[in-house]
């Protein structure tokens, strides 16, 4: 019996079948109008993370997200205001990090850019519920948390109060990420628990 080759919708039917992520993903562009990403159902993967779930709110009409990869592990996205003005108030922005499998997000961090110091803004990032260190950011400070162990997603949340809407330009968080390594399952364990015992018996039984 032959191997027929796959035809291009048996391989669209065959990853649908395996559930990877790359069957419905598309890749995140490098700026993309917030209203792109608060559409309904919205995902795309950048580098080996997906980004989704967004929810955007106090930003200028023209606010963009920007996406990034730093390196083969570590990504970025922003929340820009692309040649316009926030306005004074509550910039919330949103949305969920998902490792591919086998990894796990091992750092987070906020980094806020600001036009000048006065006003000032004043931002609050958390992820999974965690606040970062410090948990509050002046102006251009930036925050970071770790985890330990890695985890597999993380919904982030960042709040910044602007005082005036000159003045913040961007919001910005980087994830950086590490290969799961891999752990025996208990009934591996267990037959290489008993291999070296096996080794140990034909040993002594050689001696004798």
């Amino acid at each position: 019996m032959t191997n027929k080759p796959l035809t291009a919708l048996g391989v669209v039917a065959a990853l649908f079948v395996a559930g990877g992520q790359a069957q419905a993903q598309t890749a995140c562009p490098a700026d993309a109008p917030a209203s792109t990403v608060l559409a309904a159902g919205f995902s795309c993967l950048l580098g080996d993370k997906t980004f989704s779930a967004f929810t955007i709110s106090g930003e200028p009409s023209a606010a963009v997200v920007e996406f990034a990869q730093i390196s083969p592990t570590s990504d970025a996205i922003s929340l820009s205001r692309d040649g316009s003005a926030f306005a004074p108030g509550t910039v919330h922005f949103n949305y969920t990090v998902t490792a591919m499998p086998s990894h796990t997000i091992v750092e987070a961090t906020t980094g806020i850019d600001v036009a000048t110091l006065i006003p000032a803004v004043v931002t609050v990032s958390t992820f999974n519920g965690m606040s970062t260190t410090p948990p509050s950011l002046l102006n251009s400070e930036t925050g970071i948390h770790m985890f330990s162990p890695g985890v597999p997603s993380v919904v982030t949340t960042n709040t910044s109060h602007v005082f005036g809407g000159d003045f913040l330009t961007s919001i910005t968080n980087t994830y950086a990420q590490t290969m799961e390594a891999a752990v025996p399952e208990p009934a591996s364990l267990s037959l290489f628990g008993l291999g070296l015992f096996g080794l140990g018996f034909a040993a002594r039984r050689r001696k004798h």
